[in-house]
């Protein structure tokens, strides 16, 4: 096994990155449904009408956006979580949003429901 940079290995002569799991020893697979959370729904119809809409960002893009975080971040945010930080990060290089505008937005929306966003510790810089 090799590790480079940004922690892929080298798997019976094929590079793989930390997030190509496939394949991979990973115990059973949880087969119970899970609402979408409020946010998942607005992140995923935000990314829909970005992509699909506007023709801002691809699902390429986004891909590589949370195929370059490092395995660490990678590992510790879900799937809509590195898809919404994904986003964001493509939004700031973009030059559409900056992320310190969409920090600010994210903390008002969710002050005006009586919440807190936790996502300053699990952050691409």
């Amino acid at each position: 096994m090799i590790v480079f940079g940004k922690q892929e290995v080298m798997v019976s002569g094929l590079l793989r990155g930390y997030h190509d799991v496939g394949g991979r020893p990973a115990g059973p697979v949880e087969k119970t449904t899970h609402p979408f959370q409020p946010w998942q729904k607005t992140g995923e119809a935000m990314r829909v009408a970005l992509e699909l809409k506007s023709r801002l960002v691809s699902l390429d893009e986004l891909r590589r956006g949370f195929e370059s975080f490092g395995a660490e971040l990678y590992s510790s945010l879900g799937f809509y979580e590195r898809r919404a930080e994904a986003l964001t990060v493509l939004l700031d290089e973009k030059g559409v949003l900056r992320r310190d505008e969409i920090v600010a937005r994210m903390r008002e929306i969710a002050a005006g429901r009586g919440q807190s966003v936790d996502f300053a510790t699990r952050t691409v810089r």
